[in-house]
């Protein structure tokens, strides 16, 4: 599959699903980190130097066009003083994503479900 950059993104029309969905999924804990830290009353600068990173890198992480590793997610999360759950949409208790954990999903979010749905449903075969 061909994919064409626009302003710097795939064309949604271009993109895989399951790249699609992960790529919200990714703007979507980004635009949370951003809340989090704006309800803090923290700059972005602020936050930037604490965390000893750019304020452009923190800014790409808030707007979804950086992942965020673990490392930072846990220094953030004691900088905004929150548990570093609160960066993420809810995830199912159990290893398999079943029918019944989407629904409980989508009760609390619905892009969350969707997501989910995306990235872990396996496409069929159908060639024998």
């Amino acid at each position: 599959m061909r994919k064409s950059l626009k302003s710097g993104k795939l064309k949604a029309e271009a993109q895989d699903p399951k790249e699609k969905a992960t790529e919200e999924l990714r703007c979507e804990i980004g635009k949370k980190i951003q809340e989090i830290r704006k309800a803090s009353g923290l700059t972005a600068l602020k936050v930037s130097e604490e965390l000893n990173i750019s304020r452009e890198a923190l800014t790409q992480i808030e707007t979804g066009r950086n992942n965020v590793n673990a490392t930072m997610l846990w220094k953030l999360a004691n900088l905004l003083g929150c548990e570093v759950s609160a960066f993420f949409p809810p995830v199912t208790k159990d290893y398999a994503y079943t029918t019944v954990d989407a629904a409980k999903v989508k009760k609390i979010n619905e892009r969350a479900a969707e997501w989910a749905k995306t990235i872990f449903t396996k496409k069929e075969n159908h060639e024998r």
